[in-house]
């Protein structure tokens, strides 16, 4: 019996994954146009899981039913967590969390998705994972028990001041350039991928504006930048960028082996993960520095729509995130307050 698992391979400095289900390759082939390296292997891993149970369970994956996706929750439910991979029992605190389970359930979903769209050689019309009300339903009825899948969404992560000195000041692979990616992610909310996208003509110096195509939301956005954020920029740009190049991407290699090539996600991670170990810190990553500066601005008081525009968020939902972050400031300052009246 097949047993799947991730499998990578470098085509064109890209990783391409692989997992040995001919539609699931071709699923994350094709999922790899559109979405970021991080988001491809996580449905990589996710749709491994799934198949690995289809085997376990003798069912064809092309021709499931809804009952074995409810089995697979039941069976996704009795798993570890990966952080507790140690115990020897299940409990209601080490077990896989309801995120990592919805999130599973999210990628099948969307493979079957794709599947239907390919139906004269797949032989799918319908889509077997359920969703809403009927999945909670089932499920509670299998289990005897009500159930809920919901979460609680934690905070995004905050990086402190100090925290990005010190990374910052271990970033010397580069003298500009490094650091001019961390300030247009800190400064102005970019993701690293829209970082790494820049080119020239998106640069409108006067104003310091940059326009963002973002791959990710499918949407074009103009935000301002920080005049920081800019000098690092511009020192980049007329000091450390190749002058004469066949390109006009912003960010490239600027060593010897790929010199003047467009600067990869590869590249910045291999830098990244250089400062932080050297700076000795744990926590730090591309998306930390979009957090800690959305978590600014709201806190700062910018209206959530206008945060909205400035992230490039598709839905207004997933900006709403940073509104419980004003909850928490007010809460901090409702009690320093009464701190101060009574003592």
């Amino acid at each position: 019996m097949t047993q799947y698992a991730v499998s990578t391979a470098t085509v064109n400095e890209s990783t391409q994954y692989r997992i040995g289900h001919p539609w699931a390759d071709r699923f994350l082939e094709d999922l790899a146009v559109t979405y970021r390296d991080n988001t491809v292997r996580a449905y990589a891993f996710d749709l491994v899981h799934w198949l690995n149970y289809c085997t376990d369970q003798v069912l064809n994956p092309l021709r499931v039913h809804p009952r074995d996706v409810l089995g697979f929750i039941e069976a996704e439910r009795q798993r570890v967590a990966p952080t507790d991979a140690h115990a020897t029992t299940v409990t209601k605190e080490n077990r896989l969390s309801d995120r990592t389970i919805n999130r599973r359930l999210s990628t099948i979903r969307h493979w079957y998705q794709y599947l239907g769209l390919y139906s004269e050689e797949t032989g799918l019309t319908t889509n077997p994972v359920p969703m809403g009300h009927p999945l909670r339903t089932a499920l509670g009825v299998r289990l005897r028990q009500p159930v809920s899948l919901k979460y609680d969404r934690t905070l995004p992560q905050v990086l402190p001041g100090d925290v990005v000195a010190r990374f910052l000041e271990h970033l010397t692979i580069t003298r500009y350039r490094d650091k001019a990616i961390v300030y247009l992610m800190w400064h102005g909310g970019l993701r690293i991928t829209e970082v790494l996208g820049l080119r020239l003509g998106n640069i409108d110096w006067g104003n310091r504006l940059i326009t963002i195509y973002s791959s990710k939301s499918r949407t074009t956005r103009c935000i301002p930048i920080s005049q920081d954020a800019e000098r690092m920029l511009a020192n980049y740009v007329r000091l450390e960028r190749p002058a004469t190049l066949d390109h006009d991407r912003v960010f490239v290699c600027l060593g010897r082996r790929h010199h003047g090539r467009p600067f990869t996600y590869r590249g910045w991670v291999y830098i990244c993960e250089k400062a932080r170990q050297a700076a000795g810190l744990s926590q730090v990553h591309a998306h930390a520095f979009r957090h800690t500066c959305a978590t600014n601005l709201a806190e700062g008081g910018m209206p959530l729509d206008a945060l909205q525009k400035q992230l490039g968020h598709a839905h207004p939902d997933t900006t709403m995130i940073y509104n419980d972050v004003r909850s928490r400031r007010l809460a901090k300052e409702y009690q320093a307050a009464l701190e101060k009246r009574n003592g």
